[in-house]
């Protein structure tokens, strides 16, 4: 049986928020919205345009430091969630369930300092964290880590945030703090910067057309299971820690200075 989603965006909404905080409200559409068809399954939009592999996001690197194995693993094979009402439901109520219980805190209230993703806990998270979440919860509920990828997206007034795509074969729908429903990715006042590879979760390729390369063959990609190559580097370069000063416990990087873009990360 196949499905049809019916989405509004409340573009007007978001153009007024900043930073990486959420509305008062936050909601989402019901798998009501599924209406049966009679055909084969249809895209609601066509899938964004990926390009060459470029650098992770700083604060991400960090991430991985202190928890790889949610870096770790990968596919050769990568293939869509097939959509049902079911799954439609489960990506509505993770992300529903994240911004209304999750604290929305920046990293400098938190840490102080810019650009600190982690797992958010009792005293909440940023707009990285709260997308990290989505995609852990929605993990435990037996969906396929290459389809949900961090993404990094420019608001209209030039802010970084981040976002969590989820690849669909109904198309690619984002789980966003700043909005109550999940939209097709088309239909975001957002310019697309870059995301999480599906075939190795700690690759990020670029989707900012302005600065396009197309992907070839020349980027090869490491095999399965095998260490993030900035990972195995800074274990060759501190074997016995395999952690810089600092980086290993969150509350630490207060004391570090950083001058890095918040959540930006795009160059």
């Amino acid at each position: 049986m196949v499905w049809r989603i019916r989405l509004a965006v409340m573009a007007a909404t978001m153009a007024i928020l900043t930073g990486c905080q959420s509305p008062d409200y936050v909601g989402s559409i019901s798998s009501s919205a599924f209406v049966p068809q009679d055909s084969g399954v249809k895209l609601i939009a066509a899938n964004m345009q990926t390009y060459q592999q470029v650098a992770p996001p700083f604060g991400y690197i960090g991430f991985c430091v202190r928890n790889p194995d949610e870096c770790a693993g990968g596919t050769d094979t990568p293939r869509p969630a097939a959509m049902s009402p079911e799954k439609w439901l489960e990506l509505t109520q993770v992300n529903d369930y994240v911004n209304r219980n999750v604290r929305q805190v920046e990293d400098y209230d938190l840490y102080g300092r810019a650009e600190w993703w982690a797992f958010p806990d009792e005293r909440g998270g940023d707009c990285e964290d709260l997308a990290l979440e989505k995609r852990r919860l929605l993990i435990k509920r037996g969906w396929a880590p290459e389809n949900l990828l961090v993404s990094v997206v420019r608001e209209w007034n030039g802010d970084g945030h981040a976002v969590l795509l989820v690849k669909t074969d109904r198309g690619e729908f984002v789980l966003d703090n700043k909005n109550w429903e999940v939209a097709i990715w088309s239909d975001t006042p957002y310019q697309w910067i870059k995301r999480q590879s599906e075939e190795r979760p700690y690759i990020w390729v670029n989707l900012d057309a302005k600065a396009a390369r197309i992907a070839s063959a020349s980027q090869p990609l490491p095999p399965v299971g095998e260490k993030a190559p900035f990972l195995a580097a800074l274990e060759k370069k501190s074997p016995e820690t395999a952690l810089r000063p600092g980086i290993e416990e969150g509350r630490t990087a207060a004391t570090m200075a950083s001058k890095e873009e918040p959540t930006a990360a795009i160059h």
